[in-house]
């Protein structure tokens, strides 16, 4: 099977890629093993949130007002100083422009702000979604959290808990769930297909106190009709609904998954999910093909590696603490020894390991020069920890198109 690019994974990085491409006029087909990290993502876009510490990133250090004043004291391979200025700014007018037309959008005021976490803390986001919860919004006012039974995976004390320290008064309301489903999943499914939610959310509203100015629900209200759903609730409640995220799986991450699923296919690109790829075949120092688990070939001119890191398999550790690149068997920069007995230096060292690649996100082999048609992105990277920088979403955006630009100026030579 013959595709111009070849991208491998299925996380945001390689989305993003592969619609830049399709839109760019290439053939592209997507090999994936699983369905990608956006399934874990609590929602909105993080794109840079916390300052660099003199030892690393820590919270302690202070939250950015502006993802732009922390990038020039990040690592000078950051994938973000590999980027450029200008390409982060161009990579992320082009996702929120292109996002704005679709079922799932992202507001955004060029700044940082906090939107709440399942702890009733806040975290700096710089693209929230229209539902979600932000902590100004709620900035002391009656809140009533609504807990659907049996749901186990949103932690509604804890969160009532955090409210309560922002100067909010909060009640707890203990609903029954719309649908027999208790999983997040379920829930949102059930809500989809509701057959009356201005009536459910009516007599839900019957437990909601007087003093609640606004309500937050777990991020569940829908997952192919959110947009709906959330109306309906609004205007059954009379009051503003928002949502807040939930342990694993994600609802939010699948309909961004979802809707960019279906532009992806709209275009005609093959996707092909549950398989990974098994053997490469290089010609001349260049890849060319590459074997699946089901035993096809498929050849391209292009090849973008955008498997993930170690949680998603693009990386892998051997029984040494050795890590290494899964696809291609590209060189790695283990930033630091992996060590049981110093877990926090250990996870951090995850994080960071990974391809060092050129300013085309080409990887650098051994003797310092760089595949010509392979290209590498997100969290296969090496030198950035999303976890302590939130920023996530927003270096698999930047380095997804960035990627699609130098695949696009190499096949056009």
């Amino acid at each position: 099977m013959r595709s111009e690019v070849v991208i491998i994974g299925n996380e945001l990085d390689a989305l993003v890629a592969a619609l830049r491409l399709l839109e760019l006029g290439h053939s592209v087909r997507l090999l994936s093993a699983g369905r990608g990290s956006l399934h874990y993502a609590p929602g909105g876009i993080h794109v840079l949130g916390y300052a660099p510490c003199a030892d690393g990133f820590d919270v302690d250090c202070g939250v950015l007002s502006s993802p732009g004043d922390g990038m020039p004291d990040l690592h000078a391979r950051h994938p973000y100083r590999i980027a450029g200025e200008t390409v982060i700014q161009n990579a992320l007018e082009w996702f929120f422009s292109t996002t704005d037309g679709l079922d799932t959008g992202f507001n955004r005021s060029g700044c940082n702000v906090q939107t709440l976490t399942p702890a009733g803390l806040g975290v700096p986001t710089y693209g929230p979604t229209p539902s979600q919860a932000l902590v100004a919004a709620i900035d002391g006012r009656g809140v009533a959290v609504v807990r659907f039974r049996s749901h186990r995976d949103f932690p509604s004390e804890l969160a009532a808990n955090g409210l309560r320290r922002l100067g909010s008064d909060v009640a707890v309301v203990e609903a029954p769930p719309p649908g027999s489903g208790s999983e997040s999943v379920d829930l949102a499914r059930s809500f989809d297909r509701h057959p009356d939610l201005d009536g459910y959310f009516r007599d839900l509203g019957s437990l909601v106190p007087d003093t609640a100015e606004l309500i937050l629900f777990p991020a569940v209200l829908g997952i192919s009709d959110h947009a709906r759903v959330r109306r309906s609730a609004e205007r059954a409640l009379c009051r503003p609904c928002h949502e807040v995220a939930t342990l694993p799986p994600s609802v939010p991450g699948m309909r961004l998954q979802r809707t960019l699923d279906r532009v992806i296919a709209g275009h005609g690109a093959p996707v092909h999910i549950g398989t990974r790829v098994t053997a490469t075949m290089v010609d001349d120092g260049h890849p060319i093909d590459v074997v699946d688990t089901a035993g096809r070939v498929h050849t391209a001119s292009a090849f973008i590696v955008a498997t993930g890191g170690v949680a998603m398999g693009g990386l892998t550790v051997d029984s040494r603490g050795e890590i290494r690149e899964t696809t291609f068997g590209l060189p790695v920069r283990q930033t630091a020894p992996l060590n049981a007995a110093t877990a926090d230096a250990s996870l951090d060292a995850l994080h960071r390991t990974g391809v060092e690649t050129d300013h085309a996100l080409r990887p650098l082999t051994s003797e310092s020069r760089s595949f010509e048609n392979v290209y590498v992105t997100g969290h296969t990277l090496a030198h950035w920890n999303p976890a302590l920088e939130a920023s996530a979403e927003g270096v698999a955006i930047v380095t997804g198109w960035l990627a699609a630009r130098s695949v696009h100026a190499y096949l056009e030579g």
